[in-house]
């Protein structure tokens, strides 16, 4: 997770996807070990909303955009791919490294914004990127995130963006019916993923509508092949996420 808002919000949400999080992931999977089996036995299961989309992995050049706790890059290096990391939670880091290493296969892991992913000096653009599932929320500046990843595939690669739907989101996620056109910045819990309601800390959210999303991508230099819309887990009747797959 890469925030780009002032310093001060920035770091607030450094300090709370650092806090715990390393053993909050070790007793929601597990532990290390546990999870990397896991991931060896059935890679494609982590992978499930993206191998319809990327096909072949074998010798793809694929970065993790804020990739967490390292599950997807571990599944996507066990299929073949060479797989960089970019994210900026320490805890997440040691985590998904030490779970690659379990699973015996090699993952790049660099703790950076992702804004700032260009000062890596890394040794080639991507062939893809993935971003899965709570991205976008991160980011002030739409755009400017955009206009990062452009910079970071290169010409003819691909964007795989499955994220939450901004109905699911900007109308319902709070409960009750909210204004899907605001634009305003929210504060909410980051989840603690093994104690149901538990929090590890507040985050500042900026929630996207899909126009905005999707006038992003194209301006940043994306040619959308694909746009696809899933139903909600717990109300099939309104969308509760959304593929984007883009060109470079």
């Amino acid at each position: 997770m890469k925030p780009d808002m002032s310093n001060n919000l920035t770091e607030s949400n450094r300090k709370a996807w650092n806090a715990s999080r390393y053993d909050a992931w070790v007793a929601a999977f597990g532990g290390v070990g546990i999870e990397a089996q896991r991931i060896v036995s059935n890679p494609e299961h982590p992978l499930r909303r993206i191998l319809p989309y990327l096909g072949a992995l074998e010798g793809k050049r694929i970065c993790s955009v804020q990739g967490s706790h390292g599950r997807v890059a571990v599944a996507l290096a066990v299929l073949g791919a060479k797989v960089q990391v970019i994210d900026f939670s320490e805890e997440n880091r040691r985590f998904a490294v030490e779970m690659a290493e379990a699973a015996n296969v090699s993952i790049d892991y660099a703790v950076c914004d992702i804004l700032e992913a260009e000062s890596l000096d890394l040794p080639h653009k991507f062939d893809s990127l993935v971003l899965e599932l709570g991205i976008l929320h991160y980011h002030e500046d739409i755009e400017l995130f955009f206009t990062a990843m452009r910079g970071l595939v290169q010409d003819g690669g691909v964007l795989f963006l499955n994220e939450f739907h901004p109905v699911q989101r900007k109308l319902f996620w709070t409960g009750g019916l909210q204004d899907y056109f605001s634009d305003k910045l929210i504060e909410a819990d980051v989840p603690n993923p093994d104690v149901e309601g538990a929090s590890l800390g507040k985050c500042q959210y900026r929630f996207w509508t899909m126009g905005e999303v999707l006038t992003a991508v194209i301006k940043s230099g994306f040619t959308i092949v694909r746009l696809d819309e899933h139903p909600d887990g717990s109300n099939s009747a309104i969308p509760g996420t959304f593929t984007l797959l883009a060109e470079a």
